[in-house]
């Protein structure tokens, strides 16, 4: 799987505005150099695109205009290729409009990536594209946040479990640890860090997202529901979250029983 920052990209928005200089009219042409095409020794104009823009109405309107645009481009194999999209216009402000491709599945885009497979631009979930990582200070960050949810000093060396937190959150803290200090170590060697793919997933919004049941034992919800269908803190997490100012921490050598007050006296 590539980067969006490997291939060459064409921003609709901008190529629209370059190309509707002279308004109320319904035809268009436009010629621009493609900045990362690659380049062949004894062909600069190897990364010249040529666009052909034609409307089915003028731009005077302030309806929606629907429209097709045909891209002319040399492949780096010597090929010369063209490809027709349907483009769609709709007014933005008084004085623009937000243009966008329209894919047969309905699918509406501002930018196309260069798909080398079958030399075509394309969607960037069509071309199997995702953004680079960038380094920040999160990494520490997190890392902190996990130490903190399990109670541990520092990342090195076993760290227990806490009483209270379940498997599933127990081994979810210790993944995120592993993480950023991989993450801190690629800052300080000034690298790349890996991928782990298991943060990066495309959400298809037709699709239905199923819930987890409350009870199932991977679930890291804090609440569940009672018979009665009212939201209610789980007992692990209140123990943890919800102790009285005088209550006792979680310890492997004593336990904390709530006593009323009454009862003390």
């Amino acid at each position: 799987m590539k980067y969006v920052d490997q291939v060459q990209k064409l921003d609709i928005q901008s190529l629209m505005t370059k190309a509707l200089k002279d308004a109320g009219t319904t035809q268009y042409s436009l010629t621009m150099r493609m900045d990362d095409w690659p380049q062949i020794k004894g062909q600069p104009d190897i990364n010249l695109l040529t666009v052909d823009i034609e409307l089915d109405q003028a731009t005077s309107t302030t309806l929606a205009i629907s429209g097709r645009m045909f891209l002319n481009f040399t492949t780096p194999d010597g090929q010369d290729l063209g490809q027709w999209l349907r483009i769609v216009g709709e007014p933005a402000t008084k004085a623009s409009r937000r243009w966008r491709v329209v894919w047969p599945d309905g699918e509406r885009v501002r930018t196309l990536y260069f798909q080398p497979s079958v030399n075509q631009f394309s969607s960037r979930k069509g071309a199997g594209l995702k953004y680079r990582r960038k380094l920040s200070n999160r990494p520490r960050n997190r890392l902190q946040h996990h130490l903190r949810e399990l109670g541990a000093a520092c990342a090195y060396g076993f760290i227990p479990k806490p009483l209270w937190m379940p498997e599933a959150k127990y081994e979810h803290h210790l993944y995120g640890i592993n993480k950023a200090q991989i993450r801190l170590l690629s800052k300080a060697l000034n690298i790349l860090p890996p991928d782990f793919y298991d943060e990066y997933e495309e959400v298809d919004l037709k699709t239905k997202i199923e819930r987890v049941p409350l009870k199932d034992p991977q679930q890291l919800s804090m609440y569940c529901r009672d018979k009665r269908g009212t939201v209610q803190i789980k007992a692990k997490y209140l123990r943890k979250y919800g102790l009285p100012k005088d209550g006792a921490p979680d310890s492997a050598t004593h336990l904390w029983f709530a006593v009323p007050k009454t009862a003390e006296k």
